[in-house]
């Protein structure tokens, strides 16, 4: 915009100055008119108009110089700038490649560790769920306590033994809701549970007889272990496996009234009663046998019956065991009997006897003998 305005100033000033020569041409040849001569105005009108030209080319050519130098200058700009532009089209390309590269490695290692993270979640739910099932498939009861003592998992004999449904118990404590009292009903102190100190000490406490309280607030006889759980070092809680021992003591307490019983009806026999096994050892014996023969049943059970009271023949002679029909009772599993035999006491004295050896048979199979004797010295 500064050369064209350049330019028209450049033609006005040429153009004012032409015509401002011709009017002091003009003026010249009135004058000289005047005095009676003329001026070659035609002449110098040509030259001035001549120099009028060549002025006006010469600012046009100028101009035109500038404006082609601009020109070429804003196409080497235009050239630079479209050069600089494919430079950073080709960086932003390069770049863009590159980043789509790492994204598509990012992507790919991203789908790979959602996988790999879909793929454990599923294997550990899968892990999970055959936890549960080895858990729930228990006979015993099994719980987890965390290092409060509250319930993190139960299984299902747990729950239908103490009448709690998993939801209940699960953020309870153990302590509260089923071991609570003693069998009396008195309070059982939380220090002193055992299943407490195993998550706070860390060592495993057993216990043969104990009692746990159910949901309708009986109480059962139980036997457990508490176990202490242990990860990375840390001690976070415990897990507790326990039975119902109700139907075993009421079992074992009958068998111990029948075993009492048995015991005095065969100390209440005026006969000698043993108890062998398949060797020949002494399993019980009643305490009229004990009587007659000196010994006491602490050291008659266990040895040879054969060895200590009928290792003899009444004329002093040895009795081998083989020969011993006690013995062979053992062995053939048949009923012996015999009424002019002798036993020994611990004394060393003899005394004649009778006796019936009869086979133990349980379940179809031969396991001992019980021996029913008496002193014929008492009899006769």
């Amino acid at each position: 915009m500064a050369g064209k305005w350049k330019i028209m100033s450049g033609v006005i000033g040429s153009f004012l100055l032409c015509g401002g020569l011709l009017i002091l041409l003009d003026y010249l040849q009135v004058k000289k008119l005047a005095e009676g001569s003329t001026l070659p105005v035609t002449l110098w009108s040509i030259l001035i108009l001549g120099a009028l030209l060549l002025c006006t080319l010469i600012l046009i050519n100028n101009g035109l110089i500038r404006i082609s130098q601009k020109v070429a200058d804003y196409k080497q700009q235009l050239i630079d700038t479209d050069n600089a532009l494919k430079e950073a089209q080709s960086e932003f390309n390069e770049n863009l490649e590159r980043r789509t590269f790492e994204i598509s490695v990012i992507n790919a290692s991203l789908n790979r560790e959602i996988a790999e993270r879909i793929q454990a979640e599923s294997a550990s739910k899968l892990l999970q769920r055959r936890l549960e099932l080895i858990l729930d498939s228990a006979g015993e009861g099994i719980f987890g306590l965390d290092t409060n003592g509250k319930v993190t998992f139960v299984n299902v004999a747990a729950t239908d033994m103490l009448g709690w449904s998993a939801g209940e118990m699960i953020g309870k404590s153990h302590h509260d809701m089923v071991h609570h009292a003693y069998e009396d009903g008195s309070p059982y102190p939380i220090a002193e549970c055992p299943i407490h100190m195993a998550y706070m000490d860390g060592e495993v406490q057993f216990r043969e007889n104990d009692v746990f309280w159910t949901r309708d607030g009986r109480s059962f006889h139980v036997e457990y272990i508490s176990t202490p759980i242990v990860e990375h070092n840390k001690l976070v809680g415990a897990v507790v496996v326990f039975s119902d021992i109700s139907h075993r003591l009421r079992t074992e307490e009958e068998k111990n009234k029948l075993q009492r019983r048995m015991e005095l009806i065969l100390d209440s026999a005026g006969e000698g009663i043993f108890g062998l096994d398949l060797d020949g050892k002494v399993i019980f014996v009643n305490k009229a046998a004990t009587v007659m023969l000196g010994w006491t049943p602490e050291e008659l059970e266990g040895s040879s019956l054969h060895d200590l009271v009928h290792h003899t023949y009444s004329d002093g002679s040895p009795h081998p065991a083989d020969q011993c029909p006690m013995r062979m009772t053992c062995r053939d599993g048949q009923v012996h009997f015999r009424s002019d035999d002798v036993f020994w006491s611990k004394d060393g004295a003899s005394f004649p006897i009778e006796y019936v050896s009869t086979p133990i048979i349980e379940d179809g199979t031969l396991t001992g003998a019980v021996i029913v004797f008496r002193d014929l010295n008492t009899f006769t």
